[in-house]
């Protein structure tokens, strides 16, 4: 019998994780950093040192130590800084990293990037401003990514940048594993907290071409069909038919890109025609999928 399917290493691989790291270096003297704006899911790993966080929300400013990592998945606006003061024109001395010539903060900045068009569950689980502690309990893995980041943004040897890139992919993982073992509130991280609903996630992402039924889901999660569709809803924001059919179409955009035909990917989606594969995809993504196909979403 084959082991559950891992639902979010399942999500990573369908909406292609691709971090990009912009930027590590140190920051001395009087200093402000802002990456508000750009419309992507932006991070910043404090490596040593400590600075302040600013949201326009808060009264007081947060303190970052090193090793605390500060994800911002929906560009939320920012300002970090030297003091808890934000300075009203900023002018840094901008060093490279780890220069030990000169006292400041070693930052590492980036972007978490992932396939566009459809809603991405990994993202959507996250608050504006989440903030992942280096030193908390249980984040073992998540300082030993750190350190090894550190070490070759230190070093800059040939390859750097890749390295830095797929360091911060790992980087999202753990965070994201952090946050789910903190949080079980609502969204993904409830979901993956309550079993029924978790093993309604799996069967969805271990077939999805299968001819499911609410009244199937719910036996296979030992349930009943009420009790599902409000498990369901009240942690996933939706009923899980409606669930399936998004993510059915989530990988049948991925499939179109790849290549495949419509009458394959319909086929992968469980539909009996292309004609109602298509219909649906066009009512979830607003494009029909030969556009898609053609490289013209």
């Amino acid at each position: 019998m084959e082991s559950p399917v891992d639902l979010i290493s399942s999500l990573l691989r369908t909406f292609h994780l691709n971090s990009n790291v912009f930027k590590h270096a140190r920051f001395c003297g009087q200093w402000s950093l802002d990456t508000t704006g750009s419309g992507q899911a932006a991070f910043h790993l404090v490596a040593s040192g400590d600075c302040w966080l600013h949201r326009p929300d808060d009264m007081e400013p947060t303190a970052l130590h090193a090793g605390d990592l500060l994800i911002l998945p929906r560009d939320a606006p920012h300002l970090l800084s030297d003091s808890t003061a934000p300075p009203s024109g900023s002018h840094p001395d901008v060093r490279p990293f780890g220069d030990r010539a000169a006292e400041g903060t070693d930052i590492v900045c980036g972007y978490f990037g992932f396939d566009e068009g459809t809603a991405n569950p990994l993202l959507d689980a996250l608050p504006d401003y989440l903030i992942v502690p280096g030193s908390a309990p249980g984040n073992e893995a998540m300082r030993r990514v750190v350190a090894l980041l550190v070490a070759e943004a230190a070093d800059a040897a040939p390859g750097v940048d890749a390295v830095l890139d797929r360091l911060s992919d790992a980087l999202f993982i753990l965070a994201m594993r952090a946050f789910l073992r903190s949080e079980t509130g609502t969204g993904l991280a409830a979901a993956l907290a309550d079993p029924a609903v978790h093993r309604t996630l799996q069967l969805m992402h271990e077939a999805p071409g299968r001819d499911w039924t609410l009244e199937e889901l719910a036996r296979q999660a030992a349930v009943s069909r009420s009790g599902l569709v409000q498990r369901f809803s009240a942690t996933m924001g939706e009923p899980p038919m409606a669930y399936l059919g998004r993510w059915r179409m989530t990988l049948a955009r991925r499939w179109l890109q790849a290549g495949l035909s419509v009458a394959d990917v319909a086929e992968r989606c469980g539909y009996a025609s292309e004609t109602g594969f298509a219909k649906a995809f066009k009512r979830v993504t607003g494009a029909g999928p030969g556009s898609i196909r053609r490289g013209n979403p």
